[in-house]
């Protein structure tokens, strides 16, 4: 093992030279590569926004219990003592009329004048009901829904359940789409490189086979060309970041802003997402020249 790590500049030297003698084919390697790890990338910043779009509908999320005209004080008070004593709830916030129509008001910004010639409170009384934040899920939602729906003093309710069930919906099938896309492209990115790396076996086949007779063990023939498989993939990767990063901040995000507002606000997946990459495409990258070299020496021998 000492032997090899003293060894290891060798390596590195021999699979720099072995990409530099191979009149280019490496390098188309690190092209498709890099283009497998851009899509790669890609389906994963858009699996992460949003994950992080329905983190942030969820700590907004809240249901309102719209209480008819009529209703008691009696009903009120029990409707509140059922809410309150819900698992999932982390606290009950009473509205009445009037500040419903301010808060209207309020949402309404410039054009609040619409509502003159209203009443004051045009608008029912309400319950709002705020969930604890690890229990904004469709579980809790529903549960808590069938109680109060049909309680006395109840008109209506309003929650957003629909929008967290598609959003749910489309994360799960974003996850899909990712997982499935990544076994794809990553096959598709080990299978190119172990055929760029029998390539270059193939061309010095008749050195392997002289280093062979005079001694080389199968560790020192194997690790060049699985040095120069990572080498391959890590560049795919390194590329891939820089191209995502500059159609991420150079291209979309302008657009976005210009059409969309400055409020728009994406992640490109910082350096976690980099370095998952470029570990990614290094990893594919011993995976195929691995592969490769072991096969080319078992028929060798």
């Amino acid at each position: 093992m000492i032997r090899w790590l003293l060894s290891f500049p060798y390596f590195l030297r021999e699979a720099l030279k072995g990409m530099r003698e191979s009149a280019g084919v490496p390098f188309i390697a690190v092209g498709i590569t890099t283009i497998s790890l851009i899509f790669l990338g890609a389906l994963w910043i858009v699996r992460l926004n949003v994950s992080d779009l329905i983190v942030t509908w969820r700590e907004r999320f809240q249901l309102t219990i719209f209480l008819a005209e009529g209703a008691s004080p009696e009903q009120r008070e029990a409707l509140r003592r059922v809410v309150s004593g819900a698992q999932a709830v982390q606290r009950v916030e009473e509205v009445s009329p009037e500040r419903a129509v301010e808060e209207f008001r309020g949402w309404l910004g410039p054009d609040a004048d619409l509502l003159e010639g209203f009443d004051g409170n045009f608008l029912p009384a309400s319950i709002r009901v705020i969930l604890k934040p690890d229990r904004r899920d469709l579980a809790h939602v529903e549960s808590l829904m069938a109680q109060v729906r049909l309680m006395p003093g109840v008109e209506r309710t309003r929650n957003d359940l629909a929008w967290l069930r598609r959003l749910e919906g489309a994360i799960r099938l974003v996850d899909v789409a990712a997982w499935t896309l990544s076994g794809l492209l990553g096959l598709g990115v080990v299978f190119i490189i172990g055929n760029t790396i029998r390539l270059t076996l193939f061309a010095r086949k008749d050195d392997i086979e002289i280093m062979h007779l005079v001694g080389a063990t199968d560790i020192f023939l194997k690790t060049p060309y699985v040095a120069e498989g990572v080498l391959c993939g890590a560049l795919g990767g390194a590329l891939s970041v820089l191209a995502l990063w500059g159609l991420f901040y150079g291209v979309f995000l302008p657009l976005a802003g210009r059409y969309a507002g400055e409020e728009f606000a994406m992640s490109a997946g910082g350096w976690s997402l980099a370095l998952g990459l470029l570990g990614t495409g290094a990893a594919l990258g011993f995976l195929g020249s691995a592969f490769s070299v072991r096969h080319f020496l078992r028929g060798t021998r």
